[in-house]
């Protein structure tokens, strides 16, 4: 049987939305506060209300509001109402009516309601969900009307929803767009347990942001907002906007010990009584490195992913005898099931609970599971740590050469943890090492760039070639190389086909054992140098995408701070010419050395009488917040590398009378 997504019931009604309440309205009318917003041309709320009454299986979100339909956008918006609704999710609706001339008339009878599926995310691949829009067509609204909804959104959880244990919400105050007569905003508890409420980025007059209590509501208790004649509050673009968040009074410590027995029971489906058929596979592996590799690799690309916003919410994965017969689940599914692979093999590991969209505000939330969105594997092997994404497809290699993302904060579910971090790291070796050679012969170059991949670079480019053309990729680094040499000085980028010709790009090898991906690529490209006001001509290749982190030039948000996120990068750049190059030139024979807690970058050079060979050693940190004063030291030291870009070049002598004529002649 199909879903009711909505009802009516209109027996529900508040007593202000009758006849008997147009007297209150009429008479605010009449208030200066209401004249002095309509002069303001703000649209103006009579009253609006939110009530949550949070219950062990649901959550009921009570709205009443009255406002004016004063000019053409608000008209149109409030004939028709849309609300976005899950399959827990079902609309009560009260009251649709409008106050016109002093009179009460009730608009629900002539509603149309329509219900359609609402697509969101769901067209990309293994994401699904069964939301449905609700739309509340409202015909005949009229300008001056005052406009009346009442409903009830109620979301009942399913029975093995981790929500029918850890309630969340969160508030934030409305903006400065309504006025409101009356504003009024209540939860009420009714879970059984103690909620906390939390002030985040509250701020005082001199814009500091506040240290303000917990707030603690008791079992069949309330907390509530109440607002007369009220302006919401501004936002700032460089602050974040303050909000109150509501959980389950309840420590990490004990969120953990309580979601770890749920996990302990799925666990206890152990991977020989279902999985048979790999386990063969896996014993005929050499090494355990191997093994390792066979597990993910099978999890991660035999294992499809499906993703369902409703099911996720609830953190409490389907049993891994499942996912492998079905060869699907979401995040949580794929990687318990990995996690009992891994004991079959012997190996230690955990799951944990991420989210990269909001990482920075793990820690100021209030505890609890449901301000995760993912879940990923901690796997413990030879005294090393590793995170694996089981729900990636194109990742490849052994464990530790493997796709390595960056996220500070996570929670292990295991019994009596709290949040943890993972601290800023720099990979083994340069995530990127490229060898560029640039030679030209009567002012035509000749260029070829050796690339070589490793873990998340490799496994980028490696899609690239999977899901792009050739074409497409060749047109990509031609662009690169043209910004790179400045060559845009000389000609546009929409031209580029005038002056680069036998451009070709191949994979050389691409070992997925060690996830290193090499490419090369070649062009000839005509008209290479780069000419100033004073016509002296020079060889330049400089990638500042690499070296040079543009965000920080732009950014000034006070609360947020910048997630610096770079590979690190070791280059060689070979600038050869038939001309003579001027060897005892400031900026061809100059190197640098910078170094910061933050990165290090080297430039070494060996200068020859036609041309140069440069050696970039670019180590940065991955998974690096940076505010305050650090940040104010990160750009100091990324304005330095941006200044020594004039040193990866030649300067190429001007020509002699007698090279003129013999030119000429040749």
């Amino acid at each position: 049987m199909e879903k009711d997504y909505y009802v009516l019931k209109p027996e529900l009604q508040s007593d202000k939305a009758t006849q008997d309440y147009v007297g209150e309205v009429l008479k605010e009318q009449e208030t200066d506060f209401y004249k002095q917003q309509l002069s303001l041309e703000r649209d103006y709320c009579f009253w609006l209300e939110y009530k949550q009454t949070a219950k062990p299986h649901s959550l009921e979100h009570y709205m009443t509001m009255a406002h004016t339909l004063t000019n053409a956008d608000t008209l149109g918006s409030a004939a028709t109402q849309s609300f976005i609704l899950n399959e827990e999710d079902t609309l009560h609706i009260h009251t649709v009516k409008v106050i016109r001339n002093g009179q009460v008339i009730d608009k629900l009878a002539d509603c149309d309601i329509k219900v359609m599926d609402y697509i969101g995310d769901s067209s990309s691949p293994g994401v699904f969900n069964n939301d449905k829009q609700v739309t509340i067509l409202i015909p005949n609204l009229r300008l001056n009307d005052v406009y009346i909804m009442e409903t009830t959104r109620v979301k009942e959880y399913k029975h093995d929803s981790l929500k029918n244990i850890f309630f969340r919400d969160s508030y934030t105050y409305p903006t400065d767009y309504w006025a409101y007569g009356k504003y009024r905003f209540r939860l009420l508890n009714q879970t059984g347990r103690t909620i906390e409420a939390n002030y985040h980025y509250f701020r005082d007059e001199e814009d500091r942001i506040l240290e303000k209590d917990s707030v603690f509501i008791e079992n069949e208790d309330s907390f509530v907002i109440d607002k007369t004649n009220y302006i919401g509050e501004p936002i700032k673009n460089n602050q974040i906007t303050p909000f109150i968040d509501f959980s389950t009074k309840m420590s990490y410590e004990v969120i953990t010990t309580e979601v770890a027995k749920i996990y302990d029971g799925i666990y206890q489906h152990k991977f020989e009584t279902f999985g048979e058929e790999l386990i063969k596979e896996l014993d005929s592996q050499p090494t355990m490195d191997d093994k390792i590799k066979l597990a993910i690799d099978f999890v991660q690309k035999e294992v499809y992913y499906l993703y369902n916003e409703v099911e996720m919410d609830g953190h409490i994965p389907q049993l891994p005898d499942k996912t492998f017969s079905r060869r699907q689940g979401d995040c949580k599914a794929k990687t318990v099931l990995l996690k009992v692979i891994l004991d079959y093999l012997g190996v230690e590991s955990n799951v944990v609970l991420v989210n990269y969209r909001a990482d920075i505000f793990l820690p100021v939330y209030t505890p609890s599971p449901l301000i995760f969105n993912h879940a990923i594997l901690k796997i413990y092997y030879n005294d090393t740590v590793y995170f694996v994404d089981a729900t990636l497809n194109e990742d490849y290699g052994y464990l530790g050469r493997r796709q390595k993302d960056s996220f500070i904060y996570y929670l292990e579910i295991k019994p009596n943890t709290t949040l943890q971090i993972q601290d800023p790291f720099i990979n083994d070796l340069p995530d990127i090492e490229e060898v560029i050679h640039i030679d030209v012969l009567d002012d035509k170059a000749t260029l070829s760039m050796e690339s070589k991949l490793r873990k998340n670079s490799a496994n980028t480019l490696r899609s690239s070639f999977k899901n792009q053309t050739k074409r497409d990729i060749i047109q990509r680094f031609m662009d690169s190389v043209h910004y790179n040499m400045k060559l845009f000085n000389n000609f546009d980028a929409n031209d580029i086909h005038d002056y680069f010709s036998d451009a070709t790009i191949d994979i050389q090898k691409d070992d997925k054992n060690l996830n290193e991906l090499s490419i090369l690529f070649k062009t000839t490209i005509d008209n290479p140098y780069l000419k100033n006001n004073t016509k002296k001509k020079y060889l330049l290749y400089w990638d500042r995408v690499y070296f040079i982190n543009d965000d920080i030039d732009d950014y000034h948000h006070e609360d947020f701070p910048l997630w610096v996120d770079r590979p690190s990068v070791k280059m060689q750049v070979h600038l050869f010419t038939d001309k003579k190059i001027d060897q005892n030139e400031y900026y061809t024979n100059k190197e640098a050395e910078l170094t910061s807690k933050y990165l290090n970058h080297s430039i070494k050079k060996k200068i020859e009488p036609n041309g140069a060979s440069i050696f970039i050693n670019h180590e940065t940190y991955r998974n690096l917040p940076i505010s305050g004063e650090d940040l104010e030291e990160y750009a100091k030291t990324n304005k330095e590398i941006l200044d020594s870009n004039l040193t990866v070049g030649i300067d190429i002598l001007p020509e002699s009378m007698f090279s003129k004529i013999k030119n000429i002649f040749k």
